[in-house]
């Protein structure tokens, strides 16, 4: 009776939200998407339209998934498998929207031929957009991601500061000095014969105005028991460990707030390692975490600890969703948290066996950023002459010959643009 004393109420059969903005759509399952969709979006015919946009890059972290029954359905986002359909409704002629998965069609001229995230197909308007602008870090961070992950289409649109990269690496000297650079002599070919110009890569050159940095580490990794949702298998790095916390510490003694630290590594035994270590160092202040911990978060200085050391167990890692080697959304998040300064601590010999971290290794090579312990034999890195290496800005690493993944050497747009000869 109080409720009909203030009069009959009025009920807008229409939803009330016009638009639904969904960030960060790739790393949420497909339960988790079709709740708030359910609520914006009329069932019935004719109803008003509501205009829904997911927000997310489907080409890093996929949602978390620690049963095996469903892993497989649900360990895919609703945002990949739309854009994983086939394109008909832009009137044919793609694989998908995401781009071909096992083949690169012979005439694919340019990133619109591979990637349909732009279409205008008889009147049909675009349905995803690609955002290529990245304003996060240095460009020399965004060099091999863009090739490995992008078909090579991202640029750096943040503003480049001089003073603030002279900064970072008048820090980074401080961390190099704690090791040896690796030197490898690559001889041109022929005595007294200059560099012709389309093996300009194949040089080493040492860049010194990049804040980037490779320490190569021969460690061992041992299991551990370290409970979480995914069951009580971790691992450890002791070596790794060590040359972690001593970078950190070596930063912090030359005036890098801690707080704008962060340590990362695939495991979190590893993480509960070096935790204890900065702890007992009293560096309260650093951030350490998994990969996970890291998915949309940038910090100034990322020291990225692989901690994996033995290439027996990257099937299992993969199997089970863990590790870094063998699972490019998770090198692809890894390599891209970085704002300032970006260290990378790993075995040289297990990250040569991965396609994407073996070109990431040539590419600290021949720009002179591989400090610490090399290949155990380096033959590996010339065993291709000059005259065979392809220098190529696109990497499938889906279809990759066996007897070509040593002449295929990536180089992305961005490295020939701010390389420095």
């Amino acid at each position: 009776k109080k409720v009909e004393s203030f009069g009959q109420v009025s009920v807008n059969k229409s939803p009330f939200f016009t638009h639904l903005f969904i960030d960060e759509a790739a790393q949420a399952t497909e339960p988790e998407i079709l709740c708030p969709i359910s609520c914006v979006v009329d069932p019935h015919l004719g109803g008003k339209k509501v205009e829904i946009s997911l927000i997310g890059d489907p080409r890093q972290l996929s949602p978390r998934i620690f049963s095996k029954d469903v892993s497989d359905s649900l360990g895919r986002s609703f945002m990949e498998r739309l854009l994983r359909r086939p394109v008909t409704c832009l009137g044919g002629g793609g694989e998908s929207l995401l781009g071909p998965t096992d083949s690169l069609p012979e005439n694919a001229e340019s990133l619109n031929d591979l990637i349909r995230y732009y279409a205008n197909v008889d009147g049909q308007e675009q349905l995803t957009i690609f955002l290529t602008e990245n304003y996060r870090g240095h460009p020399s961070f965004l060099m091999m991601p863009s090739s490995f992950f992008y078909f090579d289409r991202l640029r750096s649109a943040k503003a480049q500061d001089q003073a603030n990269i002279a900064y970072w690496c008048d820090k980074l000297r401080k961390v190099e000095a704690l090791s040896s650079p690796v030197d490898v002599s690559i001889e041109p070919p022929g005595t007294g014969v200059a560099w012709p110009e389309s093996d300009m890569f194949a040089q080493i050159c040492r860049q010194t105005t990049w804040p980037l940095h490779f320490r190569g580490v021969n460690g061992s990794d041992s299991s551990i028991a370290i409970e979480n949702f995914s069951g009580t298998d971790s691992w450890q790095n002791i070596a790794e460990a060590h040359a972690t916390v001593e970078i950190i510490s070596t930063l912090i003694e030359n005036g890098v707030e801690p707080s704008k630290i962060g340590a990362m590594s695939p495991f979190r035994g590893q993480v509960v390692l070096i935790r204890k270590m900065l702890r007992g160092m009293y560096y309260h202040d650093v951030n350490v975490g998994t990969i996970e911990n890291y998915q949309a978060v940038e910090q100034d200085v990322i020291v990225l600890c692989l901690t994996r050391a033995s290439a027996d167990f990257v099937n299992h890692d993969v199997g089970k969703r863990m590790g870094i080697f063998g699972q490019p959304k998770q090198l692809n998040v890894a390599m891209t948290r970085a704002e300032n300064l970006f260290i990378v601590v790993g075995k040289p010999n297990v990250m040569w066996q991965d396609p994407c971290c073996r070109q990431w290794l040539r590419f600290c090579l021949r720009n002179g950023l591989w400090y610490g312990e090399g290949l155990e034999q380096w033959k590996k890195v010339q065993s291709v002459s000059l005259k065979d290496m392809q220098f190529v800005s696109m990497f499938d690493m889906t279809t990759e010959p066996e007897d070509e993944k040593k002449s295929l050497v990536v180089v992305s747009t961005l490295e020939k643009i701010h390389r420095v000869q």
